[in-house]
Protein backbone atom coordinates (compact mmCIF):
# COMPACT_ATOMS: atom_id res chain seq x y z
CA UNK A 1 0.00 0.00 0.00
CA UNK A 2 1.17 3.48 -0.72
CA UNK A 3 3.71 4.71 1.77
CA UNK A 4 1.42 7.72 2.25
CA UNK A 5 -1.17 5.52 3.93
CA UNK A 6 1.32 4.32 6.52
CA UNK A 7 2.38 7.93 7.10
CA UNK A 8 -1.22 8.85 7.71
CA UNK A 9 -1.72 5.95 9.98
CA UNK A 10 1.60 6.07 12.22
CA UNK A 11 -6.53 29.34 -7.71
CA UNK A 12 -8.52 28.80 -10.52
CA UNK A 13 -7.34 27.29 -13.77
CA UNK A 14 -8.11 29.31 -16.86
CA UNK A 15 -7.83 27.43 -20.12
CA UNK A 16 -9.09 28.39 -23.53
CA UNK A 17 -8.73 26.20 -26.59
CA UNK A 18 -7.78 27.71 -29.89
CA UNK A 19 -10.62 28.03 -32.36
CA UNK A 20 -10.13 25.84 -35.38
CA UNK A 21 -12.06 24.69 -38.40
CA UNK A 22 -11.53 21.20 -39.87
CA UNK A 23 -10.49 21.26 -43.47
CA UNK A 24 -11.34 17.62 -44.22
CA UNK A 25 -12.77 14.46 -42.75
CA UNK A 26 -10.68 12.51 -40.30
CA UNK A 27 -8.32 9.95 -41.76
CA UNK A 28 -6.75 7.25 -39.61
CA UNK A 29 -3.37 5.90 -40.64
CA UNK A 30 -2.80 2.63 -38.79
CA UNK A 31 0.74 2.53 -37.47
CA UNK A 32 0.14 0.88 -34.12
CA UNK A 33 1.04 -2.70 -35.01
CA UNK A 34 3.73 -4.23 -32.78
CA UNK A 35 7.26 -3.71 -34.00
CA UNK A 36 6.60 -0.67 -36.18
CA UNK A 37 9.05 2.20 -35.79
CA UNK A 38 8.14 5.84 -35.38
CA UNK A 39 6.59 7.65 -38.32
CA UNK A 40 9.18 10.15 -39.50
CA UNK A 41 7.95 13.62 -40.43
CA UNK A 42 9.93 16.41 -42.05
CA UNK A 43 8.94 19.96 -41.12
CA UNK A 44 9.40 22.46 -43.90
CA UNK A 45 10.02 26.11 -43.24
CA UNK A 46 6.80 27.85 -42.19
CA UNK A 47 6.86 31.34 -43.74
CA UNK A 48 5.41 34.08 -41.57
CA UNK A 49 3.23 36.45 -43.53
CA UNK A 50 3.00 40.15 -42.83
CA UNK A 51 1.14 40.84 -39.63
CA UNK A 52 2.11 37.65 -37.82
CA UNK A 53 3.58 38.24 -34.37
CA UNK A 54 7.18 36.98 -34.68
CA UNK A 55 7.47 35.98 -31.02
CA UNK A 56 4.21 34.01 -31.07
CA UNK A 57 5.17 32.36 -34.36
CA UNK A 58 8.54 31.32 -32.96
CA UNK A 59 6.91 29.93 -29.78
CA UNK A 60 4.35 27.98 -31.82
CA UNK A 61 6.93 26.30 -34.05
CA UNK A 62 9.34 25.53 -31.19
CA UNK A 63 6.51 23.98 -29.16
CA UNK A 64 5.30 21.92 -32.13
CA UNK A 65 8.79 20.56 -32.79
CA UNK A 66 9.26 19.64 -29.15
CA UNK A 67 5.86 17.92 -28.94
CA UNK A 68 6.36 15.83 -32.04
CA UNK A 69 9.80 14.72 -30.95
CA UNK A 70 8.51 13.77 -27.47
CA UNK A 71 6.22 10.98 -28.63
CA UNK A 72 7.03 7.38 -29.46
CA UNK A 73 4.58 7.48 -32.38
CA UNK A 74 6.07 10.35 -34.38
CA UNK A 75 9.64 11.45 -34.95
CA UNK A 76 11.02 14.52 -36.67
CA UNK A 77 13.76 14.51 -39.27
CA UNK A 78 16.75 16.28 -37.72
CA UNK A 79 17.42 19.87 -38.81
CA UNK A 80 20.77 18.69 -40.16
CA UNK A 81 19.10 16.20 -42.49
CA UNK A 82 16.39 18.66 -43.44
CA UNK A 83 19.01 21.17 -44.56
CA UNK A 84 20.32 18.62 -47.06
CA UNK A 85 17.11 18.91 -49.07
CA UNK A 86 17.24 21.49 -51.85
CA UNK A 87 13.74 22.91 -52.28
CA UNK A 88 12.38 22.92 -55.83
CA UNK A 89 8.67 23.82 -55.75
CA UNK A 90 8.41 23.42 -59.52
CA UNK A 91 9.22 19.70 -59.37
CA UNK A 92 7.03 18.03 -56.68
CA UNK A 93 8.02 14.48 -57.64
CA UNK A 94 11.71 15.27 -57.24
CA UNK A 95 10.99 17.04 -53.96
CA UNK A 96 9.25 13.96 -52.57
CA UNK A 97 12.24 11.82 -53.52
CA UNK A 98 14.64 14.22 -51.83
CA UNK A 99 12.65 14.24 -48.59
CA UNK A 100 12.36 10.45 -48.63
CA UNK A 101 16.11 10.15 -49.20
CA UNK A 102 16.75 11.75 -45.79
CA UNK A 103 14.33 9.38 -44.05
CA UNK A 104 11.03 11.29 -44.16
CA UNK A 105 7.73 9.52 -44.76
CA UNK A 106 5.56 12.63 -44.47
CA UNK A 107 6.14 16.33 -44.97
CA UNK A 108 4.44 18.98 -42.83
CA UNK A 109 4.31 22.41 -44.38
CA UNK A 110 2.25 25.51 -43.82
CA UNK A 111 2.26 29.19 -43.06
CA UNK A 112 1.62 31.58 -40.18
CA UNK A 113 -0.34 34.78 -40.58
CA UNK A 114 -1.95 37.25 -38.24
CA UNK A 115 -3.29 40.70 -37.56
CA UNK A 116 -3.27 42.53 -34.27
CA UNK A 117 -3.43 39.96 -31.50
CA UNK A 118 -4.69 37.18 -33.82
CA UNK A 119 -2.59 34.30 -35.09
CA UNK A 120 -3.59 32.00 -37.97
CA UNK A 121 -1.83 28.72 -38.64
CA UNK A 122 -2.50 26.74 -41.81
CA UNK A 123 -0.87 23.32 -42.26
CA UNK A 124 -0.83 20.38 -44.65
CA UNK A 125 0.64 16.94 -44.15
CA UNK A 126 1.85 15.34 -47.37
CA UNK A 127 2.21 11.59 -47.84
CA UNK A 128 5.60 11.39 -49.56
CA UNK A 129 4.78 8.02 -51.09
CA UNK A 130 1.50 8.90 -52.80
CA UNK A 131 1.99 12.64 -53.05
CA UNK A 132 -1.47 13.19 -51.57
CA UNK A 133 -2.49 15.45 -48.72
CA UNK A 134 -3.16 13.20 -45.70
CA UNK A 135 -4.29 16.02 -43.44
CA UNK A 136 -4.94 19.74 -43.57
CA UNK A 137 -6.08 22.14 -40.87
CA UNK A 138 -6.52 25.80 -40.07
CA UNK A 139 -6.07 27.08 -36.50
CA UNK A 140 -6.89 30.58 -35.33
CA UNK A 141 -6.51 32.15 -31.91
CA UNK A 142 -4.99 35.02 -30.00
CA UNK A 143 -1.22 35.24 -29.78
CA UNK A 144 -1.23 34.10 -26.16
CA UNK A 145 -2.68 30.78 -27.37
CA UNK A 146 0.29 30.02 -29.63
CA UNK A 147 1.41 27.19 -27.34
CA UNK A 148 -2.11 25.75 -27.17
CA UNK A 149 -2.40 25.84 -30.97
CA UNK A 150 0.86 23.89 -31.27
CA UNK A 151 -0.30 21.32 -28.71
CA UNK A 152 -3.64 20.96 -30.54
CA UNK A 153 -1.90 20.33 -33.86
CA UNK A 154 0.48 17.80 -32.30
CA UNK A 155 -2.49 16.02 -30.71
CA UNK A 156 -4.27 15.77 -34.04
CA UNK A 157 -1.20 14.45 -35.85
CA UNK A 158 -0.81 11.69 -33.26
CA UNK A 159 -4.55 11.01 -33.58
CA UNK A 160 -4.12 10.72 -37.35
CA UNK A 161 -1.63 7.90 -36.99
CA UNK A 162 -3.11 6.05 -34.02
CA UNK A 163 -6.79 6.94 -33.72
CA UNK A 164 -6.04 8.35 -30.25
CA UNK A 165 -5.25 11.97 -29.37
CA UNK A 166 -1.79 12.72 -28.08
CA UNK A 167 -1.06 13.86 -24.52
CA UNK A 168 -0.14 17.43 -25.38
CA UNK A 169 -3.20 19.18 -23.94
CA UNK A 170 -3.39 16.95 -20.89
CA UNK A 171 -2.67 18.05 -17.32
CA UNK A 172 -1.02 16.37 -14.35
CA UNK A 173 -2.12 17.15 -10.79
CA UNK A 174 0.45 16.40 -8.11
CA UNK A 175 1.50 17.13 -4.55
CA UNK A 176 4.44 19.48 -3.99
CA UNK A 177 6.10 21.01 -0.94
CA UNK A 178 7.84 23.75 -2.96
CA UNK A 179 5.75 26.44 -1.25
CA UNK A 180 6.53 25.15 2.25
CA UNK A 181 3.60 22.75 2.72
CA UNK A 182 2.23 19.76 0.84
CA UNK A 183 -0.24 21.46 -1.48
CA UNK A 184 -2.01 20.47 -4.69
CA UNK A 185 -0.47 21.69 -7.93
CA UNK A 186 -1.20 21.18 -11.62
CA UNK A 187 1.05 21.39 -14.68
CA UNK A 188 1.04 20.57 -18.36
CA UNK A 189 2.02 17.04 -19.31
CA UNK A 190 5.64 18.13 -19.93
CA UNK A 191 6.01 19.96 -16.60
CA UNK A 192 5.50 23.45 -17.98
CA UNK A 193 3.16 26.09 -16.54
CA UNK A 194 2.92 24.75 -12.95
CA UNK A 195 0.11 26.32 -10.93
CA UNK A 196 -0.60 25.99 -7.22
CA UNK A 197 -4.20 24.92 -6.59
CA UNK A 198 -4.45 24.92 -2.79
CA UNK A 199 -2.95 27.13 -0.10
CA UNK A 200 -4.26 25.34 2.97
CA UNK A 201 -0.90 25.24 4.79
CA UNK A 202 -1.73 21.69 5.76
CA UNK A 203 -1.03 18.29 4.17
CA UNK A 204 -2.70 17.33 0.89
CA UNK A 205 -2.29 13.82 -0.52
CA UNK A 206 -3.46 11.50 -3.32
CA UNK A 207 -5.12 13.77 -5.90
CA UNK A 208 -7.47 12.06 -8.36
CA UNK A 209 -9.23 13.68 -11.33
CA UNK A 210 -12.79 13.14 -12.41
CA UNK A 211 -12.80 11.96 -16.04
CA UNK A 212 -14.07 15.31 -17.32
CA UNK A 213 -11.34 17.26 -15.53
CA UNK A 214 -13.77 19.34 -13.48
CA UNK A 215 -13.16 17.82 -10.05
CA UNK A 216 -10.24 16.69 -7.93
CA UNK A 217 -10.68 14.31 -5.02
CA UNK A 218 -7.89 14.28 -2.44
CA UNK A 219 -7.02 13.60 1.18
CA UNK A 220 -6.33 16.57 3.45
CA UNK A 221 -5.47 17.20 7.11
CA UNK A 222 -7.07 20.64 6.74
CA UNK A 223 -9.55 19.96 9.57
CA UNK A 224 -7.24 17.85 11.72
CA UNK A 225 -7.89 14.21 10.85
CA UNK A 226 -7.31 12.94 7.29
CA UNK A 227 -10.59 13.53 5.46
CA UNK A 228 -11.58 13.06 1.84
CA UNK A 229 -12.45 16.25 -0.07
CA UNK A 230 -13.85 17.15 -3.47
CA UNK A 231 -12.32 20.23 -5.05
CA UNK A 232 -13.44 22.13 -8.15
CA UNK A 233 -10.25 23.96 -9.24
CA UNK A 234 -11.93 26.28 -11.71
CA UNK A 235 -14.19 27.71 -9.01
CA UNK A 236 -12.17 27.08 -5.84
CA UNK A 237 -15.13 25.07 -4.50
CA UNK A 238 -14.26 22.61 -1.72
CA UNK A 239 -16.42 20.17 0.23
CA UNK A 240 -15.85 17.15 2.45
CA UNK A 241 -16.75 13.85 0.81
CA UNK A 242 -15.95 11.40 3.60
CA UNK A 243 -15.16 11.83 7.27
CA UNK A 244 -15.24 8.20 8.36
CA UNK A 245 -13.24 7.41 11.52
CA UNK A 246 -9.50 7.07 11.00
CA UNK A 247 -7.95 7.59 7.59
CA UNK A 248 -9.80 8.51 4.41
CA UNK A 249 -7.32 8.11 1.58
CA UNK A 250 -6.42 7.12 -2.01
CA UNK A 251 -9.56 8.24 -3.88
CA UNK A 252 -10.25 7.15 -7.45
CA UNK A 253 -13.14 8.16 -9.73
CA UNK A 254 -15.21 5.65 -11.65
CA UNK A 255 -14.96 6.01 -15.45
CA UNK A 256 -18.37 7.70 -15.62
CA UNK A 257 -17.38 10.13 -12.86
CA UNK A 258 -20.37 9.27 -10.69
CA UNK A 259 -18.59 7.32 -7.94
CA UNK A 260 -15.40 7.61 -5.92
CA UNK A 261 -13.67 4.56 -4.47
CA UNK A 262 -11.37 5.16 -1.49
CA UNK A 263 -9.82 3.52 1.54
CA UNK A 264 -10.94 4.20 5.10
CA UNK A 265 -10.42 2.69 8.53
CA UNK A 266 -8.60 2.92 11.83
CA UNK A 267 -6.62 0.80 14.25
CA UNK A 268 -4.61 -0.93 11.55
CA UNK A 269 -7.72 -2.02 9.64
CA UNK A 270 -8.77 -0.28 6.43
CA UNK A 271 -11.24 -1.29 3.73
CA UNK A 272 -12.38 -0.04 0.35
CA UNK A 273 -15.51 2.11 0.25
CA UNK A 274 -17.48 3.65 -2.61
CA UNK A 275 -19.33 6.97 -2.31
CA UNK A 276 -21.27 9.07 -4.85
CA UNK A 277 -19.10 11.91 -6.17
CA UNK A 278 -21.89 14.38 -5.43
CA UNK A 279 -21.98 13.23 -1.81
CA UNK A 280 -23.80 10.59 0.18
CA UNK A 281 -23.24 7.62 2.45
CA UNK A 282 -20.11 5.54 1.71
CA UNK A 283 -20.70 1.83 1.00
CA UNK A 284 -18.10 -0.67 2.20
CA UNK A 285 -17.12 -3.13 -0.55
CA UNK A 286 -14.28 -5.11 1.08
CA UNK A 287 -14.46 -7.03 4.35
CA UNK A 288 -10.97 -8.33 4.97
CA UNK A 289 -8.51 -8.21 7.84
CA UNK A 290 -5.50 -5.93 7.60
CA UNK A 291 -5.09 -3.04 5.20
CA UNK A 292 -6.95 -2.73 1.89
CA UNK A 293 -6.20 0.48 0.02
CA UNK A 294 -5.30 2.10 -3.33
CA UNK A 295 -8.44 1.26 -5.33
CA UNK A 296 -8.38 1.89 -9.08
CA UNK A 297 -11.36 1.35 -11.37
CA UNK A 298 -10.99 -0.58 -14.61
CA UNK A 299 -11.72 1.46 -17.75
CA UNK A 300 -14.97 -0.48 -18.17
CA UNK A 301 -16.06 0.40 -14.62
CA UNK A 302 -16.87 -3.25 -13.91
CA UNK A 303 -13.84 -4.03 -11.72
CA UNK A 304 -11.64 -2.42 -9.07
CA UNK A 305 -8.00 -3.34 -8.49
CA UNK A 306 -6.64 -2.64 -5.01
CA UNK A 307 -3.82 -3.43 -2.59
CA UNK A 308 -4.37 -5.72 0.36
CA UNK A 309 -2.19 -7.19 3.09
CA UNK A 310 -4.68 -10.01 3.75
CA UNK A 311 -2.09 -12.58 2.64
CA UNK A 312 0.70 -11.07 4.74
CA UNK A 313 2.59 -8.83 2.32
CA UNK A 314 0.96 -6.09 0.23
CA UNK A 315 -0.29 -7.60 -3.05
CA UNK A 316 -2.66 -6.59 -5.83
CA UNK A 317 -6.17 -7.99 -5.88
CA UNK A 318 -9.09 -7.38 -8.20
CA UNK A 319 -12.81 -7.55 -7.50
CA UNK A 320 -16.07 -6.78 -9.23
CA UNK A 321 -17.19 -3.22 -8.55
CA UNK A 322 -19.75 -4.47 -6.02
CA UNK A 323 -17.01 -6.14 -3.96
CA UNK A 324 -17.63 -9.70 -5.15
CA UNK A 325 -15.36 -12.19 -6.94
CA UNK A 326 -12.14 -11.11 -5.20
CA UNK A 327 -8.98 -12.70 -6.60
CA UNK A 328 -5.25 -12.13 -6.28
CA UNK A 329 -3.30 -10.75 -9.26
CA UNK A 330 0.37 -10.61 -8.20
CA UNK A 331 2.38 -13.65 -7.11
CA UNK A 332 5.96 -12.96 -8.21
CA UNK A 333 6.33 -9.83 -6.06
CA UNK A 334 7.12 -9.69 -2.37
CA UNK A 335 5.51 -6.23 -2.46
CA UNK A 336 2.95 -4.81 -4.92
CA UNK A 337 1.09 -1.51 -4.55
CA UNK A 338 -0.21 1.66 -6.26
CA UNK A 339 -1.93 0.00 -9.21
CA UNK A 340 -2.80 2.16 -12.22
CA UNK A 341 -5.03 0.63 -14.87
CA UNK A 342 -4.04 1.41 -18.48
CA UNK A 343 -6.77 3.11 -20.53
CA UNK A 344 -7.08 0.09 -22.83
CA UNK A 345 -7.81 -2.17 -19.85
CA UNK A 346 -5.09 -4.61 -20.84
CA UNK A 347 -2.24 -3.63 -18.51
CA UNK A 348 -1.78 -2.52 -14.93
CA UNK A 349 1.28 -0.56 -13.84
CA UNK A 350 2.24 -0.75 -10.19
CA UNK A 351 5.01 -0.28 -7.63
CA UNK A 352 7.03 -3.30 -6.56
CA UNK A 353 10.10 -3.91 -4.40
CA UNK A 354 13.34 -5.24 -5.90
CA UNK A 355 16.57 -5.48 -3.90
CA UNK A 356 15.12 -3.13 -1.28
CA UNK A 357 14.32 -0.45 -3.87
CA UNK A 358 10.92 0.55 -5.21
CA UNK A 359 10.57 -0.08 -8.93
CA UNK A 360 7.80 0.11 -11.54
CA UNK A 361 6.35 -3.04 -13.06
CA UNK A 362 3.52 -3.78 -15.47
CA UNK A 363 1.17 -6.75 -15.50
CA UNK A 364 -0.41 -7.87 -18.77
CA UNK A 365 -3.85 -9.15 -17.81
CA UNK A 366 -4.21 -11.20 -20.98
CA UNK A 367 -1.48 -13.65 -20.04
CA UNK A 368 -0.46 -12.57 -16.51
CA UNK A 369 2.98 -11.55 -17.80
CA UNK A 370 4.92 -9.33 -15.40
CA UNK A 371 7.47 -6.88 -16.82
CA UNK A 372 9.87 -4.96 -14.60
CA UNK A 373 10.87 -1.42 -15.63
CA UNK A 374 14.06 -0.93 -13.61
CA UNK A 375 15.69 2.44 -13.04
CA UNK A 376 18.18 4.11 -10.72
CA UNK A 377 17.02 5.12 -7.25
CA UNK A 378 13.51 4.44 -6.01
CA UNK A 379 10.71 4.62 -8.57
CA UNK A 380 7.05 4.55 -7.59
CA UNK A 381 3.50 5.90 -8.09
CA UNK A 382 3.04 5.06 -11.80
CA UNK A 383 0.28 6.86 -13.65
CA UNK A 384 -0.81 6.37 -17.29
CA UNK A 385 -1.37 9.22 -19.69
CA UNK A 386 -4.96 9.42 -20.98
CA UNK A 387 -3.92 7.88 -24.30
CA UNK A 388 -1.97 5.09 -22.58
CA UNK A 389 1.33 5.80 -24.37
CA UNK A 390 3.23 7.47 -21.52
CA UNK A 391 3.81 6.65 -17.86
CA UNK A 392 4.42 9.28 -15.21
CA UNK A 393 6.17 8.17 -12.03
CA UNK A 394 8.06 9.49 -9.02
CA UNK A 395 11.79 8.92 -8.58
CA UNK A 396 14.55 10.10 -6.24
CA UNK A 397 17.29 9.26 -8.76
CA UNK A 398 18.37 12.92 -8.84
CA UNK A 399 18.07 13.50 -5.08
CA UNK A 400 14.68 14.86 -4.00
CA UNK A 401 11.52 13.11 -5.14
CA UNK A 402 10.64 14.34 -8.62
CA UNK A 403 8.12 13.42 -11.29
CA UNK A 404 9.35 11.79 -14.50
CA UNK A 405 7.61 10.62 -17.63
CA UNK A 406 8.66 7.76 -19.85
CA UNK A 407 7.24 6.58 -23.17
CA UNK A 408 6.80 3.18 -24.81
CA UNK A 409 10.42 2.99 -25.87
CA UNK A 410 11.67 3.72 -22.36
CA UNK A 411 12.91 7.27 -22.62
CA UNK A 412 12.60 8.85 -19.12
CA UNK A 413 12.47 12.62 -18.70
CA UNK A 414 12.32 14.65 -15.49
CA UNK A 415 9.51 17.22 -15.56
CA UNK A 416 9.70 18.73 -12.04
CA UNK A 417 12.73 20.20 -10.28
CA UNK A 418 11.65 22.44 -7.40
CA UNK A 419 11.02 20.92 -3.96
CA UNK A 420 9.67 17.39 -3.56
CA UNK A 421 6.94 16.39 -6.01
CA UNK A 422 4.87 13.22 -5.64
CA UNK A 423 1.65 11.38 -6.53
CA UNK A 424 0.99 12.41 -10.15
CA UNK A 425 -2.58 12.15 -11.45
CA UNK A 426 -3.23 12.59 -15.17
CA UNK A 427 -6.31 13.90 -16.97
CA UNK A 428 -6.96 14.46 -20.67
CA UNK A 429 -8.10 18.06 -20.36
CA UNK A 430 -9.02 20.41 -17.54
CA UNK A 431 -12.51 21.80 -18.16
Amino acid sequence: MRRGLFVIGACAIAFAAADSTPAQEEVYLKVTSPGLSRVMIAMAEFPSRQGADPGAASTLLATLRKDLDDTAVVGLISPENARLVVVDPNNPNLMRQRWRSVGAQFLLDGSIAGAGNQLVLEVRLWDLTSGEVAYSRRFQGTVNLATTMAHSLANELVHLFTGKPGPFLSRIAFVSDRSGNKELWVMRWDGSEPQQLTSHRSIALSPAWSPDGQLLAFTSFLRGSPQLFIFRPKEGYLKALSSLPGVNSSPNFSPDGKLVAFAAGEGGETDIFVVPAEGGSPVRVTHTRGISTQPAWSPSGRQIVFTSSVGGSPQLYVMDAEGTNVRRLTFEDKYADEASWAPDGVKIAYTTLVDDRFQIATLDLRNNTRTLIPGPGNNESPCWSPDGTVLAFVSNRTGAKQIFITDQIGRPRQITTEGNNIQPAWVALVQ
